[in-house]
């Protein structure tokens, strides 16, 4: 069952199943129809997770690089890329942070070679995890560690999350069982990365105004409601309510306000370069012919993440949600028809897929190309390793 489609259910039903908590003032009420959607295309996508589990059987990949030094070389390549960003950006930004010093994430990196390196960095650090699981080896686990880090360093939380999430997901694979004990161990342990996104969350705020640490000025922004500010709850996990449910609030007030254009075959290519490319394409296609990206009404405030569905809507109104619907499902399907399962880079290439799923509930993973260009890798070294010894040799 560690497939996409239940990473999908998942993360759309705890969304729907913390909405209600109503913690945030800034809520709109879901309607009957957005309700009715979402909830089906749950079921929906359920019903494809069990049928995926049933009539696919696969099987974790064991990946152990012939030249033992490579992982070494390449951890060296990638930190290099990161100091020249460093140096690029007069210094490291978890440093700024600490030090309260000036610092912007979204000026951060050299132009063009920053999704390279977030992207192949990212891709390479749950590489390393399949690496680590099929050897058991402490140098391995230390590289992945240092590779993790590097997360931290930008001061990226959601490559940290993604790039942990999809490490738990290659266990998974891995143990193909997991105990009650470790469920719980497991359990425990995101408890405490929530409340740790919390904390890097506040610190950048209270950084930013130039604050010692603080809370309420993330809840004064979110609007907190008196229930939870009288709760025993510590204020670091409003972070994370407001991250996983704020997407579906502001989905529902793009549908209360926004006002679709009759559906033409222009606007289609217009949903289709926008929502269904990569974004780093479909912003030169954008420049090219002097569009711009259609728009959407979010709640107040800073926050802007909006499910993948919600621009859809902005396009087409209800038929682009029915059609990025559609998109969703064929996308495992042409997956499977690109990097085959006997790949030794398949493990890693459906953790990947199945991150794109997971937090398709905060915004368009498919054309956000920080994430899903990372698929790009599996594919290429896939097709590419057995006419290149060299570079079979740095990878398996």
């Amino acid at each position: 069952m560690v497939n996409p489609y239940i990473c999908y259910a998942i993360s759309f039903g705890a969304a729907l199943l913390l909405y209600p908590l109503a913690w945030s003032e800034l809520y709109p009420d879901l309607t009957h129809s957005l309700l009715l959607f979402l909830v089906v295309t749950i079921i929906l996508n359920v019903i494809l997770a069990i049928r995926w589990s049933v009539k696919n059987k696969f099987f974790f990949k064991n990946v152990s690089p012939e030249n033992r030094s490579a992982p070494l070389y390449l951890t060296i390549f990638i930190y290099t890329l990161w100091s020249a960003e460093f140096l690029y950006n007069d210094g490291v930004p978890l440093l700024k942070i600490i030090l309260q010093q000036r610092y912007d994430y979204k000026l951060f990196g050299i132009p063009k070679l920053h999704v390279f390196v977030v992207t192949f960095s990212s891709f390479y650090t749950i590489f390393l995890f399949q690496i680590y699981l099929s050897k058991k080896s402490g140098f391995i686990l230390a590289l992945y560690l240092l590779n993790l880090f590097a997360a931290l360093l930008i001061y990226n939380r959601g490559m940290l999350f993604f790039n942990i999430t999809a490490s738990a997901f290659l266990y998974l694979m891995y143990k193909r069982t997991i105990s009650f004990k470790k469920l719980a161990l497991a359990s425990i342990f995101f408890i405490c990365l929530f409340y740790f996104f919390g904390v890097l969350g506040s610190l950048r705020v209270t950084n930013e105004s130039r604050k010692g640490y603080s809370n309420e000025e993330f809840l004064d922004t979110g609007k907190a409601s008196a229930a939870f500010r009288n709760s025993i709850i510590p204020s670091e996990f409003f972070w994370s309510y407001i991250y996983s449910t704020s997407p579906i609030a502001n989905l529902q007030n793009n549908v209360n306000v926004y006002q679709p254009q009759p559906t033409t075959f222009y606007s289609i290519l217009h949903w289709l370069n926008n929502e269904v490319l990569f974004d780093f394409i479909s912003k030169r296609i954008n420049s090219f012919t002097g569009s711009v990206r259609e728009g959407e009404n979010t709640i107040p405030g800073p926050f802007n993440a909006s499910t993948v569905y919600s621009r859809s809507f902005s396009y087409l109104g209800w038929p682009g949600l029915i059609l990025m619907g559609i998109v969703i499902i064929l996308m495992p399907v042409i997956f499977l028809r690109v990097l085959p399962a006997s790949s030794p880079f398949f493990s890693t290439g459906l953790a990947i897929v199945n991150i794109i799923f997971l937090f398709m509930v905060f915004d368009n993973t498919l054309r956000f190309t920080g994430l899903s260009f990372q698929l790009a890798y599996p594919v290429l070294l896939h097709y590419s390793s057995s006419h290149l010894p060299w570079l079979k040799k740095l990878f398996i």
